[in-house]
């Protein structure tokens, strides 16, 4: 009975929130798995979980029909109404465009669907219109809410302004919600990650689902096994100052062939041929080219990947772990210090870096957050904020 009630209560809570439950800060990241049919015989966490993750990896079932015989469980199959029932009433038409809209974006489905045409003029104005201003935020010396905005590439004008003050604060409009969303959701993996590991250091059991899910966490970080003393040192944030240079660097402020035509804007190689796009000044005989992303959510999530699973920034983590210990804030001039393998240029790439993150004073976005407030998807916007 308890187990029913507590179900019943998460799907009212799935319907009365609606879609804004699917982008709020609260939802980490759901790892790409097989989602297995709740029952009442789970337990509440296990159910609501479980009901938490069918509405995220399908939330498209609120606009295409349910097949047949997909679901036996009547609790799941009325969750999976509740969040139909919850979405605005679309044509055929809208739904079809929408649905083939979000397919293109992240795999995590909360990206601000942002037209082809979106100019930095455009970018500015929505940024302004929920108060986000670069300049009062560095003059106040407080900490900044960035607002839930989340555009899948950049302004297609980047190139063509010559202001440069103004595309220097639309590449950061955009990106830093990103980058502050990927830290969210790795912050909230590592919270649950310290619990179990504090746990198993007492000797307590874990049970089938906590395993189950550190086992999820150790392979999508590069381990063939759990290790949690090795997890903490991946599972853990890249500083905004950091990732916002860096980004800089290796898109030319969002203005390089790369991030324009393929959300490349952290210069990532690929050697899977096809998969990327190729520099036009590279040497002969070389086979690698520039990976490319569906969205920048897509790009922001790979970098930070990248710097947490590969032996090449073993150091970088080395030194992250170090200021954790020490209860130091994670500086992100520090950390730049231990990326010289991330170019071929060594110490000098480490001294650009170290030099746009003064000359814009990048380390004041250190401290940043996501505002609470959740945010539309895909043009949905039952809270009237777009």
């Amino acid at each position: 009975m308890l187990a029913g009630f507590g179900l019943l209560l998460a799907v009212g809570l799935v319907s009365g929130v609606g879609v804004g439950v699917l982008s709020s800060r609260q939802l980490a990241r759901v790892p790409e798995v097989d989602v297995q049919q709740a029952s009442l015989g789970d337990g509440v966490q296990e159910a609501f979980d479980r009901l938490r993750q069918i509405a995220q990896l399908d939330w498209r079932a609120a606009m295409e029909p349910r097949p047949a015989g997909s679901s036996s469980n009547t609790a799941v199959a009325d969750a999976a109404a509740a969040v139909r029932a919850a979405m605005p009433a679309v044509s055929a038409e809208d739904a079809a465009r929408r649905v083939a809209e979000g397919r293109q974006l992240s795999p995590h489905r909360t990206a601000v669907r942002t037209e082809a045409n979106r100019t930095v003029d455009a970018t500015l104005t929505r940024f302004e219109q929920q108060g986000f201003d670069l300049t009062d935020y560095r003059s106040s010396g407080g900490q900044l809410e960035v607002p839930r905005i989340f555009l899948a590439k950049l302004p297609v004008d980047m190139a063509d302004v010559s202001i440069t003050d103004k595309r220097k604060r639309a590449f950061i409009k955009v990106m830093l919600p990103h980058i502050l969303r990927e830290n969210e959701r790795i912050m909230a993996d590592r919270e649950r990650l310290e619990k179990l590991a504090d746990r198993m250091k007492l000797g307590d059991s874990l049970s089938g689902r906590d395993q189950r899910w550190l086992d999820q966490l150790a392979d999508r970080y590069g381990l063939d096994s759990v290790d949690a003393n090795e997890l903490l040192e991946r599972v853990d944030v890249v500083p905004p100052g950091l990732a916002l240079a860096q980004s800089i660097e290796e898109s030319g402020w969002g203005t390089s062939r790369f991030a324009q035509s393929g959300n490349a804007v952290f210069g990532m190689w690929t050697w899977s041929a096809g998969s990327g796009l190729v520099p036009e000044d590279r040497p002969d005989g070389e086979t690698y080219e520039v990976q490319r992303f569906r969205s920048l959510e897509n790009s922001v999530a790979a970098y930070m990947r990248n710097l947490n699973t590969k032996t090449s920034y073993r150091e970088f983590r080395d030194r992250r772990a170090a200021l954790r210990d020490q209860g130091s804030p994670l500086d992100s001039y520090q950390l730049a210090g231990q990326l010289q393998r991330y170019s071929v240029r060594g110490p000098d790439y480490i001294r650009t870096i170290r030099s746009i993150m003064r000359s814009n004073a990048l380390d004041t976005f250190d401290e940043a957050k996501l505002a609470d407030e959740p945010s539309p998807i895909l043009g949905f916007d039952l809270f009237g904020k777009s």
